[in-house]
């Protein structure tokens, strides 16, 4: 029989535990797995005031995963076999972009066309409901203790070697409970108990809100354009899009679509707070009205049809200034900081968490925890989620503007987290401040670099001229340095080999970089493309759309020695075209400038 405590009395809970995880959603049952895996003696409870059987499909956001986030939940957590089975095989991140009025067809599309590019490395779409039910049996067969219908009413925090206490009301008898406490972790969500308990707030300044709702059907933008257009099917053969996460970006928002396994779909509305006033789409019947407005072929399509939920955000960023302790404490998951969740980042910023909370309760149970670790974790966790925040949120003014300037801010973005951390995360650097401090110095070179380009993107965003477009880039199959540089990921390697690898990595950085600040000028400034001569090599720590910065900041004094440019920009020239009043050309013409300059 799989223990569930609905009454502690009945099961003969226990009253001391070496862990109590409070809250048991996505953070808090993956955490308690990932402790019963790696440490097997080791006694857990974990509560939460929700009961199984929790609802399929319309439950929580949260529904897909990238790399990272991927990576734990099928190795870290063993649960390969059991997504493959259970959830579903996710085609990459989809964007159409440009005039929301226009049909889908006529919008340029950044997607990938095939499975096969993933080359088994997939990332997958989950229903949340499904999955925080089985994780629920998974961690009962393992011996994990649940206390079902627990509302947490106080942590009392013991400064001493002495045991943490938890103050617990059932919510169906109305008894109260208290369990003691080696360790405590706080992921009760938005609740933030433990962060607004010790006045931990951290704002991020980014005013940006959202609002959601499932739909009991299939809704595939495959089925937004006719099939008389062939060609526009034909390069995503099979109607395969359904299976990407799908991005419908204007300005200042996007709009999200998402497959589940149950058969529903998710659709959300993610707005910059500048450009878009949260109570224009804070209810289902003004959500439909608001996507009227600014998505009318969606709109059309889900006309009439009831959600199963809706669901607001308001403001939903947020951080912290601490999410560790070395008196045994933790916040994980949404009780700790919460990105902008543009590009999936959420479960990924689970599995750090999880993975460093788990490093700290092995050291503390073998002797080993000293404060130097704690204040590793806690910086490393809360500048990579404050740096996704940052770096996605500057790709909001970016929202709506040129597809071209969107296209490399999405792929610098892309590769610069393959370059940088996820390595750091893939082969458990992070988890040692010592191997860490080895990869300070080209890390630095890495932030310097990224700092001129996110400032590029800011100021082409503000040039008035577009002048490029395309039809479609399959960033993957398209772009060969693209899926070379993902393909990397996936190995195990030393510290010496991942130093050769970041070397390599800044260099192929620093090509991509000459190459947007070349198709940024093609966009905005294309007579100031004379100024370059052929062979192109160019300091890109000095790239700026600021001609008057150019000789001062030492644009024409490159920091290396001459590298052929062609592996990136060919590939990327080869399906930009040129735009003639705001359409493409009939002539299709392709960059003629940068053309002339990288010949």
């Amino acid at each position: 029989m799989l223990r569930s405590f609905d009454n502690v009395e009945s099961f003969n809970l226990k009253t001391t535990y070496d862990v109590v995880i409070c809250g048991g959603g996505l953070a808090g049952m993956t955490l308690a797995r990932q402790l019963k895996l790696e440490m097997s003696d080791i006694s857990i409870l974990v509560i939460d005031r929700l009961a199984k059987p929790l609802p399929i499909s319309a439950f929580k956001v949260g529904e897909s995963t990238v790399e990272i986030g991927t990576n734990y939940l099928t190795e870290t957590l063993d649960l390969k076999d059991y997504f493959n089975q259970h959830h579903m095989q996710k085609l990459g991140l989809r964007f159409f972009l440009g005039k929301s009025h226009k049909p889908l067809n006529e919008r340029p599309e950044i997607g990938v066309a095939s499975f096969k590019l993933f080359n088994s490395k997939f990332t997958y779409h989950m229903d949340r409901g499904l999955l925080e039910n089985d994780l629920r049996e998974f961690n009962l067969e393992a011996g994990i203790d649940l206390l079902e219908h627990g509302s947490v009413q106080s942590i009392n925090l013991n400064d001493s070697k002495d045991f943490h206490s938890i103050v617990c009301k059932q919510l169906d008898t109305k008894k109260i409970h208290t369990f003691k406490a080696r360790w405590v972790v706080d992921a009760m969500g938005r609740r933030r108990f433990l962060q607004k308990k010790l006045g931990l707030e951290k704002s991020t300044f980014q005013d940006r809100s959202a609002v959601w709702f499932r739909i009991n059907e299939r809704v595939d933008v495959s089925d937004l354009v006719p099939l008389t257009n062939s060609q526009w099917h034909n390069r995503v053969p099979n109607n395969i899009r359904y299976y990407s996460a799908n991005h419908l970006v204007g300005e200042g928002y996007w709009v999200w679509l998402i497959p589940l396994p149950s058969g529903y779909t998710s659709i959300g509305i993610v707005t910059s707070d500048r450009v878009h006033n949260f109570k224009e789409y804070s209810t289902y019947e003004k959500a439909c009205n608001w996507l009227q407005k600014h998505e009318p072929i969606l709109a059309e399509q889900i006309k009439d049809r009831q959600p199963a939920d809706f669901m607001k955000m308001p403001k939903y960023s947020y951080s912290s200034t601490q999410v560790f302790s070395f008196n045994r404490w933790t916040c994980v998951g949404e009780a700790g900081a919460f990105p902008d969740p543009l590009y999936s980042p959420g479960t990924d910023m689970i599995a750090l968490g999880n993975t460093l909370t788990t490093e700290l309760i092995k050291l503390d149970l073998s002797g080993k925890l000293n404060q130097k670790m704690v204040d590793h974790a806690n910086r490393f966790y809360l500048k990579t989620n404050d740096n996704v925040t940052t770096s996605i949120g500057g790709s909001y003014q970016l929202l709506g503007k040129s597809p071209v300037l969107f296209l490399m801010q999405y792929i610098w973005k892309a590769m610069f987290s393959w370059a940088t951390v996820t390595p750091l995360i893939f082969n458990s650097v992070f988890l040692d401040p010592d191997r860490m401090e080895k990869f300070d110095g080209v890390l630095e070179e890495f932030s310097s670099l990224a700092h001129q380009v996110e400032q590029l993107f800011k100021d082409w965003s503000n040039k008035p001229t577009h002048r490029l477009s395309f039809e479609f880039i399959d960033y993957l199959g398209m772009l060969p340095f693209v899926n070379q540089f993902r393909s990397n990921l996936f190995f195990k390697k030393t510290d010496l080999q991942l130093i050769d690898d970041y070397i390599a990595n800044l260099k192929i950085l620093e090509e991509l970089a000459q190459v947007i600040f070349l198709l940024a000028l093609e966009d905005t400034m294309p007579n100031k493309l004379t100024m370059f001569s052929e062979p192109v090599w160019l300091n890109a720590w000095a790239i700026s759309l600021d001609v008057d910065t150019w000789e001062g900041n030492g644009l024409f004094k490159p920091k290396s020695q001459p590298r052929d440019l062609h592996r990136v920009m060919k590939p990327l020239k080869d399906n930009i075209q040129l735009i003639s009043n705001q359409s493409v050309s009939k002539s299709n013409q392709k960059i003629y400038a940068v053309n002339t300059v990288m010949a």
